[in-house]
């Protein structure tokens, strides 16, 4: 005689982990998930859709080929396409370099290359300094742009800027170029310049905890001190370094960067210059190695300071936007949480946060800037996203158990349309699976809330409990959701969910 229906609880955290069995990911940490696919782990629990991207400005940049670099300055979006920096405000672009208007003809971008930017103020006036990889460091006050030619030919094809206690900082190659205290264009010895040769190919600078952080491909540094009087360059790791340019971020104090075993951390203990690097990036070993092998046009990153959340794109100039690839750790309490992204083919990435706003670009090879978290789409395209929990034995893997009823929890912002299904016993071949319980015709069952995103509800969070009739038999099982909108869902959250089962005899 069967027993009385059971109630299994999933507090959906934990984000994807896929370097366990199923066996064990479905025992020890059955709020997982075995597929997160543009959801992400909310720092207000549960897992949320991703926000779309739209284009900053509707018209493409002039020239051809790949967005080399994205900067913002003087409420401007500035980018660099072909040989030439433009700028627009959302509604046209300018075209600074080569242009008589900014005292800049004939001047322009080296390269096929990547192209970094320094926004900083040394004599009250905002300045942009920018390095192609090729020639000299080119300068921009708001009015002229031009290439600061009569800097030491040391400084000629660097490739990475930062500025570090008022100096500028510039790495080619091997060597670490900076320049006088609160000069741009002066970079002698004399007036307190130098040169620091750090022995292996810098990929990468960032100041951190009162340190400039440089990174090779095989070493990690640092440098302390406040000029050329006491700088001191010092190993932090001889033996490991970033092996990838653009993939170093700063995110809820600690650092991240891809390393050559995964995505790492720079974790700082209290004790100034004490620290220690940890491979974060474990729990998903196997999309890490996939992104990396599929990305042969290499990496862009940023963070989304509002979620704490660090993201890195692989750039492949053969795939569509749906197949880009990409991973996103959001920083909780309990760690990182991981989730895979799909649908934006980013070569490069720009984030600031100006004063409550936080803004987010990138370009590829279409001629766009586009900016992320804003809108339902990707750029008009449906964001189709997908979570499973583990396949969870509901406390007896060898004891049959018929599921009768699921539940739903959500947080929603608008209406939505969203898939639920049952998956018994690993989605073996032979094992018998269900229909999908819910499907995109049903509207009237599965579309919460009657207002209009960004008018009615936008702001306000609406609570739904969601109920199905399930039916479904076997010995572990997993909830599969997937979105099935049509380009105009809104915003939403599974928090949690419910299982009822009946259990019906020993196997």
């Amino acid at each position: 005689m069967p027993d009385r229906w059971q109630t299994y609880p999933f507090e959906f955290k934990g984000g994807l982990i896929t370097n366990l069995s199923p066996f064990q990911q479905g025992i020890q940490a059955p709020g997982s998930a075995r597929i997160l696919r543009n959801f992400e782990p909310s720092v207000f629990g549960g897992y949320r859709r991703i926000e779309g991207y739209v284009k900053f400005d509707s018209n493409a940049l002039s020239n051809t080929g790949l967005i080399r670099g994205i900067h913002r300055y003087s409420d401007q979006v500035y980018a660099v396409r072909g040989n030439d920096i433009f700028r627009s405000s959302g509604s046209g672009w300018t075209q600074v370099s080569d242009n008589s208007t900014f005292s800049s003809a004939g001047v322009t971008i080296g390269g096929t290359g990547k192209v970094r930017f320094l926004k900083y103020n040394f004599d009250g006036t905002e300045k942009l300094l920018l390095v192609d990889g090729t020639g000299k460091p080119f300068r921009f006050d708001g009015t002229t742009f031009a290439q600061l030619s009569s800097l030491p030919s040391d400084t000629s094809g660097s490739s990475h800027i930062i500025n570090f206690k008022n100096h500028v900082f510039l790495a080619n190659g091997e060597k670490l170029i900076f320049s006088a205290p609160y000069e741009d264009d002066d970079f002698t010895t004399a007036n307190g310049g130098g040169i620091i040769n750090i022995a292996d190919t810098i990929t990468g600078l960032v100041v951190f905890r009162d340190q400039l952080i440089v990174f090779s491909e095989n070493t990690i540094s640092r440098i302390a001190g406040n000029s050329v009087a006491d700088f001191q360059l010092q190993p932090v790791s001889r033996d490991l370094g970033c092996v990838a340019e653009d993939t170093i971020q700063e995110i809820g104090g600690d650092i991240v960067f891809l390393g050559p075993d995964g995505l790492r951390s720079f974790s700082a203990t209290d004790r100034f210059g004490d620290f220690s690097l940890a491979v974060i990036s474990k729990p998903i070993q196997t999309e890490t190695t996939d992104l990396i092998s599929s990305s042969p046009g290499g990496f862009s990153s940023t963070v989304i300071r509002e979620k704490s959340q660090y993201r890195l794109f692989g750039f492949n100039p053969s795939f569509t936007n749906a197949a880009a690839k990409g991973v996103a750790g959001t920083q909780l309490q309990e760690g990182i949480s991981w989730n895979d992204l799909r649908g934006i083919n980013a070569s490069v990435t720009f984030s600031e946060y100006d004063g409550f706003t936080e803004r987010v670009y990138f370009g590829a090879s279409d001629g766009y800037v586009y900016q992320m978290e804003q809108g339902n789409t990707l750029d008009g395209t449906h964001i189709q996203a997908t979570f499973a929990t583990p396949f969870v034995p509901l406390n007896d893997p060898n004891v049959r158990k018929t599921i009768y009823k699921g539940t739903t929890f959500l947080d929603v912002n608008g209406d939505f349309n969203l898939e639920f299904s049952l998956k018994f016993d690993f989605d073996q071949p032979n094992a018998i699976q269900p229909d999908s319980i819910l499907s995109s015709d049903a509207g009237a069952s599965i579309t919460f809330g009657s207002g209009i995103y960004g008018t009615s509800l936008f702001g306000s969070k609406q609570k739904a409990i969601f109920d199905v009739q399930a039916i479904g038999s076997g010995s572990t099982v997993s909830i599969l959701y997937e979105t099935t909108g049509t380009g105009t869902d809104a915003v939403f959250t599974i928090d949690a969910a419910t299982l009822e089962f009946g259990t019906y005899g020993r196997r």
